[in-house]
């Protein structure tokens, strides 16, 4: 007898053994016969004007098939939302390591050898590196036909801010003049990498029947698909990128940045051609997590009552917007936190710099505006004297409260997480000499969009699930084999999880993103699985003269209720039927949510105060959500946006000369945590009913990598009395601003 309840339990990833035995194949891991390889010329200048560019000599050299230039692919324009990078610059570069020209060769080496004999003449021209800059005016505007872009919000006049959010919420000069304290602070986060391990990479082949065949790691292949076919005035028809794992996205890898490209060496020469990114070019120029300068000002009454709150945030978006969120980055309005707040103002504004292009990294603006607003919260509990956790338990929302930000969340938990962290964490226990506690509590919904679930019984019993993710490590095909395994009461070992092509599939799917995987494609699986068990039902009681509405399901069985001693196997009714028995969900949903989820991160920092060394010693998270599909899957996403968020809080940061050149562009210089970085993780998990769907979930994914660095921050100024405004809040910076103060 299978197992009930599989949906909730500890169940292990699908994809698992794949991975772990090496079978597992990557995007990375595409080869064919013959193929080239591509390899590009990227500018040493941020900003320059090219005069001239001489390809003679690389076209020359013997193993070289063909070199492009930007003349070759003059005006065509590509991004998710703003069509603004062009495939290959022809008049300006914007950014060290802007694409100039390209080699396809028959090797990696000839490609890469032929690339240092192309000679460029540039004139180069005013940059601006910093976003506060980049807005002032006088600053050198980088895209001045703006206006002229696919997708492009018009300007009303020329300038560098293409995006941006304004929210304002009751009188925020009548709250500062109820303040009895009035404290402003400005805070700093570096541009970062996502740190997935496969760098991006492509092949591109046409083959024998027209059909641009495509090996992407990127998770939004069928935004990817569209892309190519709108460049190229492709029939869609005519294109199929072909399924593989992603080696890692946090977003980082969300479209086919160099598939166009590659394509147009593959219409070219008629081969197949293969392109991937070193680091160096991973850190210098591909998507990003945006930089930021946050100004936070606040007003406070001597009870502690929170009276203003205004933010003034300038996001770098990089010399392209086309992979940027747009209309603009709404997570920063995170900063305000979880409080009731009655007059508030966050201004913020995204854009072009001289830098490398920025995107959808993990929980967009929420690891900003975390650090930043929880950063302060404790600086305004100092100024009124009140602890850290009451002064956030004297402000925090409550049920029916309105959010400072605008949303009426239903069912709101924020204290009950608060206090069970504060009980989990042991907060008001001793502390030793030097040690200092931090604590932060953020909160993030989840949006739903589209899902496509196929689910098949096959005349060999086995059940094949299919739906259009590439999946990057989320665990949706777990969860959906959960769901089919609970619903039709049969063995996980017996569903096979086989992810459509984007060709096969022909759908909209927006991909993995925005913590919606667990909402949509648990609703889509339920949806696929009822309509499954209703044929099945149909069809045997119409070979066997049943009741349908006696039927059962039972340990991979079709049972007669009326007599139990008359049975079925699910895999004879499709052999007898001649063909699979399928159900299929296409699920639409609203951006939008009910619900949030809070989630409160208490850490223990002990610091020396000579040598400003310090380390984390206990870390506690409380999370307050829906039900749990899979306990494994629920808590990987905790600890490992844990990890990540230790990473970005401690280590992690790409810094930039004047040039804007990266002068850190290895892991070698940008440092990711390991297992000894990290310090014992305590979860508690405050479940409930509030939650979509059949099996009232909420999304994960994007919440816990964003309260390491304020928690940690906190931490370190109770220890020794030091703030740290900017990250990553290394020893270094504690040192100099030990020895500054």
């Amino acid at each position: 007898m299978c197992a009930k309840k599989v949906v909730g339990e500890a169940i292990a990833r699908v994809d698992g053994p794949e991975k772990i035995t090496g079978k597992a194949f990557y995007g990375l891991d595409a080869k064919l016969p013959g193929m080239l390889w591509m390899k590009l010329l990227r500018s040493p200048f941020p900003h320059a004007r090219i005069i001239n560019i001489d390809t003679s000599a690389a076209e020359s050299l013997p193993g070289v098939t063909l070199v492009l230039t930007g003349e070759d692919v003059k005006g065509k324009l590509t991004g998710n939302m703003i069509k603004d990078q062009p495939l290959l610059c022809w008049d300006e570069v914007r950014l060290v390591g802007d694409c100039v020209a390209a080699v396809a060769a028959v090797d990696e080496d000839t490609a890469q050898e032929a690339v240092a004999l192309i000679n460029v003449e540039y004139e180069e021209l005013p940059s601006v590196i910093d976003a506060v800059e980049a807005h002032e005016s006088g600053a050198p505007i980088l895209h001045p036909d703006f206006n002229n872009y696919v997708g492009a919000p018009p300007m009303d006049s020329p300038g560098n801010r293409y995006a941006g959010l304004s929210h304002e919420k009751g009188d925020v000069a009548k709250g500062f003049d109820e303040a009895d304290i009035v404290i402003e602070n400005t805070y700093k986060t570096p541009l970062t990498h996502p740190g997935y391990l496969e760098p991006h990479g492509c092949l591109v082949y046409i083959d024998d029947e027209g059909i641009v065949q495509v090996w992407d790691n990127n998770d939004s292949p069928n935004a990817a698909h569209q892309e190519l076919a709108r460049i190229f005035d492709i029939d869609p028809e005519n294109i199929n990128f072909n399924v593989n794992y992603v080696g890692g996205s946090f977003g980082g890898k969300s479209t086919g940045i160099m598939v166009p490209l590659t394509y147009a060496f593959a219409e070219k020469t008629g081969l197949p051609v293969k392109w991937a990114s070193d680091y160096d070019e991973e850190f210098q120029n591909m998507t990003m997590r945006h930089p930021a300068t946050m100004r936070v000002k606040a007003g406070v009454k001597n009870d502690g009552t929170i009276t203003a709150w205004e933010s003034e945030i300038h996001f770098a978006g990089g010399a392209y917007a086309g992979y940027a969120p747009l209309p603009a980055i709404t997570g920063i309005l995170s900063i305000v936190g979880p409080y009731d707040i009655t007059h508030v103002r966050v201004n913020s504004h995204q854009l072009y710099t001289n830098t490398s292009p920025c995107t959808y990294v993990r929980s967009p603006g929420h690891p900003q505006a975390h650090f930043a607003g929880e950063s302060h919260m404790d600086i305004l509990a100092k100024a009124v004297g009140m602890d850290p956790l009451d002064f956030r338990l004297h402000n925090i929302v409550k049920d029916g409260d309105e959010y400072p930000t605008g949303e009426a969340w239903q069912n709101v938990r924020a204290e009950d997480a608060l206090r069970q962290a504060a009980e989990s964490a042991g907060y008001s226990k001793e502390k030793g000499e030097n040690v200092g506690r931090g604590i932060a509590i953020g909160s993030h919904s989840q949006i739903g969009a589209s899902a496509h679930v196929v689910m098949k019984v096959l005349k060999t019993g086995r059940v094949e699930i299919n739906h259009p993710l590439f999946d990057g490590g989320v665990g949706t095909a777990t969860v959906l084999a959960q769901i089919a395994a609970e619903e039709l009461d049969i063995p996980i070992a017996l569903i096979d999880i086989v992810p459509w092509s984007t060709r096969e599939g022909k759908t909209a799917d927006m991909g993995v993103g925005g913590s919606r995987g667990a909402r949509v494609y648990s609703e889509a699986g339920f949806g696929a699985s009822q309509e499954l068990k209703g044929n099945l039902k149909r069809i045997a009681a119409e070979f066997n003269g049943w009741d349908e509405d006696q039927i059962i399901f039972e340990d991979a069985h079709l049972v007669n209720g009326a007599d139990h001693s008359e049975k079925i196997a699910l895999g004879d009714i499709a052999d007898r039927a001649g063909e699979p028995i399928v159900g299929r969900t296409d699920e639409q949903q609203g951006f939008d949510s009910p619900w949030t989820g809070f989630g409160v991160h208490v850490v223990d920092v002990s610091v020396d105060p000579e040598t400003a060394e310090f380390e984390v010693l206990n870390y506690t998270i409380v999370q307050e959500t829906g039900r749990i599909l899979n306990t494994i899957g629920f808590h990987s996403q905790i600890e490992g946006g844990i990890v990540q968020s230790i990473g970005s809080a401690m280590m992690e940061g790409l810094f930039m000369d004047e040039s804007g050149r990266v002068s850190n562009p290895s892991f070698a210089d940008m440092k990711l945590p390991t297992i000894r970085d990290i310090p014992p993780l305590q979860t508690v998990v405050l479940e409930s009913d509030d939650g979509h769907g059949q099996y009232k979930v909420r999304g994960i994914g994007e919440h816990t990598n964003a309260m390491a660095a304020p928690a940690i921050a906190n931490a370190i100024a109770d220890a020794v009395d030091a703030r740290l405004y900017s990250m990553p809040l290394t020893s270094e910076n504690l040192y100099n601003t030990l020895n500054t103060e």
